[in-house]
């Protein structure tokens, strides 16, 4: 298991490094930060040495939070008010948007939030809005057999394309990364987990190897206005996921398959 220290050592195909930090900001919001994709974001950025700010709701779980030297700001995503609280409180450099609903939930949620946010960002002048998508999305949706696809999964597509061309529009900066499958979090990466914007890249990726790449993409002008698929070729599928590819068969059209079949290359 890799250590998160280690982790930080990015090893992306298409990105370059070496953006300083700013020190006179008020630092990355990370929106769903108290999930289990968010907390290990969080994490990572704690590490590295960032002052991070938390979204939570009053009644939100905060348990893996503690011991963490993080802030936390209280409101709904969905509010108008609360966001333009939040955004014109504080002067963030960046936003990660890792927030999500449950299957049971409001499946359009993700335009819905994402009018709100990128409003407030933009008016607050963020730099950079990093946004965590679905393969299927925006232009990569010529990918899926759509009629395959379970109904809320097709409504949760949908709604995160529109989301995406939300925050193209917004003027703030934007990185969008999509997965295809996102692992359980006692999964951990191989060690190189990576982003490509090759769009017949597609796969599993850990929560902890999603984190990592985003913390690579944070302040770095060559993810800037750019969209990428984040993938772990050589991670260690176990239980329901060893027959990932088989069920993918019935939603992904052929040409994915055969992409994949070729020999692996620099993307």
């Amino acid at each position: 298991m890799l250590k998160r220290s280690a982790s930080l050592a990015l090893a992306l195909s298409v990105v370059i490094f070496g953006v300083p930090t700013q020190a006179n900001d008020g630092g990355v919001l990370v929106l769903g930060g108290t999930g289990q994709l968010g907390i290990e974001i969080v994490k990572d950025l704690v590490e590295a040495g960032e002052k991070v700010t938390v979204l939570v709701r009053p009644t939100s779980n905060r348990d893996k939070l503690a011991g963490l030297d993080v802030t936390t700001a209280v409101g709904d995503i969905l509010s108008d008010a609360d966001m333009e609280k939040v955004f014109t409180s504080v002067p963030y450099r960046v936003v990660i948007d890792a927030s999500g609903q449950a299957n049971g939930g409001d499946q359009t949620y993700y335009e819905k939030s994402q009018l709100v946010i990128s409003k407030w960002a933009a008016a607050g002048k963020v730099a950079q809005i990093i946004l965590h998508g679905a393969v299927g999305a925006g232009d990569s949706a010529h990918m899926m057999i759509m009629e395959n696809v379970p109904e809320y999964q097709r409504v949760s597509i949908g709604s995160k394309s529109k989301a995406e061309d939300i925050l193209k529009g917004s003027g703030v900066a934007y990185t969008i990364i999509r997965h295809l499958t996102l692992l359980p979090v006692e999964t951990k990466e191989s060690g190189r987990a990576r982003l490509t914007t090759n769009q017949m890249t597609v796969g599993a990726v850990t929560r902890d190897g999603l984190a990592r790449l985003t913390i690579g993409c944070l302040n770095n002008p060559a993810c800037f206005n750019m969209t990428f698929h984040a993938v772990d070729d050589d991670v260690i599928l176990s239980g329901r996921y060893e027959t990932m590819w088989a069920r993918y068969r019935t939603v992904l059209k052929p040409y994915v398959f055969e992409a994949r079949d070729q020999p692996r290359k620099m993307d």
